[in-house]
């Protein structure tokens, strides 16, 4: 008994074995027709009545490896099954392809057929797109707000069709660069300049150049400039000559700093007052083109022709006139009046010889004491004539 139990199992065990061997075999079979019909393309039908399909999607994998999984063992629990897969070969690509399984063939073979895709065949790194950016669809350009300037004139540019979130780079063709959207550019020397815009979209990857479709021309500049020369000779009023030494001016502008403007090319200017005065000239080209240059004019004393504070017509001799002594050696023409507090008109004269004597025009009796007006004009030849004022006591 116990002999026929033994030869039994060993009969079984041989048989399970073939089995096992069998299965190995079949899983390598599909495997290999597999394996090759992906890679020659060659085309295996099963026949048999009503084949159905199935849709069968392959992606990339690794190189072909042989995998053994393990299976459920059989319900006596001897013993181990094993299948053998042999995936894919890689083919970076992403296709579908149909099937055709007969129904009734169990356990034969499924061969697949390849078939026309069905889908557009994709990257495997993913989507890709070709639609243009919002800043591609555009015709983008950048104004310039002047074509033509002078040196120290800003100029303005603004880019027209661009996103709010587009990168920027100008280069305004002097050595100068900017990355604001809409930059303000000074020009400090003549000459033509090419503008050049460097874009690109936030997120494009894109650098586009766009130049400025006409140059940027930045015109000669006239140059200010001047020299002071104090005027204090005998029998003039003492003035300040201003000699103008500029280059590639047409037209001047003088602020002499006392509240005086002038015109002239080459102005005098008499200050009565001591002190500091900040003098400005202001030269324009013919194509308005400006350029200044500012000095510093110092007046150290009052100037008010000599006058006397006061006078006393007692006749004893001493002050009893009044004429400002600067009149006295005059070459110029003059004209000097007198007011009373009232401001009457008391007495005028053009004569340095005819000084006041404290009289309604130097004749009755003397007028009563107190504080007179003199105003003297003096001609000054081409110059703008020259005013002096000032307050003279007449005592008694």
């Amino acid at each position: 008994m116990e002999c026929v139990l033994a030869s039994g199992v060993r009969s079984w065990g041989h048989g399970r074995a073939l089995v096992v061997g069998l299965l190995l075999a079949g899983g390598l079979l599909i495997g290999g027709t597999a394996y090759f019909a992906g890679r020659d393309g060659s085309t295996k039908v099963m026949t048999g009545p009503n084949p159905s399909h199935m849709e069968l999607t392959t992606a990339a994998a690794p190189e072909p490896t042989a995998q053994v999984m393990p299976t459920s063992a059989p319900a006596t629990g001897i013993g181990t099954e094993s299948t053998t897969s042999i995936p894919e070969p890689t083919t970076g690509r992403i296709e579908t392809r149909t099937a055709a399984v007969h129904p009734n063939a169990v356990g034969s073979p499924k061969t697949i057929a390849p078939a026309t895709p069905t889908e557009t065949v994709k990257s495997a790194s993913g989507p890709s797109s070709n639609k243009p950016s919002e800043g591609d669809n555009m015709d983008t350009m950048f104004r310039a707000s002047a074509k033509e300037a002078c040196p120290g004139n800003p100029v303005d540019f603004t880019v027209e069709h661009m996103p709010e979130d587009g990168i920027y780079l100008w280069n305004f063709g002097d050595g100068s660069f900017s990355n604001k959207p809409n930059p303000q550019h000074t020009f400090t020397k003549p000459g033509s300049y090419q503008v050049m815009l460097s874009m690109s979209s936030a997120g494009a990857g894109t650098i586009r150049n766009k130049p400025s479709s006409d140059m940027i021309v930045i015109h000669d500049a006239p140059m200010a400039k001047f020299n002071v020369a104090p005027q204090n000779y005998k029998g003039q009023i003492p003035s300040v000559h201003f000699e103008n030494r500029s280059l590639g001016a047409k037209s001047y502008r003088w602020d002499l700093g006392d509240g005086t403007v002038s015109t002239l090319a080459h102005p005098d200017h008499v200050y009565k007052a001591k002190g500091v005065y900040q003098v400005e000239l202001i030269v324009t080209n013919e194509i308005g083109c400006v350029d200044r240059k500012i000095k510093e004019v110092r007046v150290e004393n009052d100037f008010n022709l000599g006058a006397p504070a006061s006078f006393s017509p007692n006749k004893d001799g001493k002050d009893d006139t009044f004429m400002p002594e600067a009149l006295l050696d005059l070459t110029a023409k003059f004209q000097l009046a007198v007011y009373d507090p009232s401001g009457t008109l008391v007495y005028n004269t053009s004569d340095p010889t005819h000084p006041w004597c404290g009289k309604v025009k130097n004749q009755g009796p003397v007028c009563t004491t107190g504080d007179y007006v003199w105003v003297v004009d003096i001609e000054s030849g081409s110059q703008a004539s020259e005013t002096f004022t000032g307050k003279v006591k007449l005592l008694p």
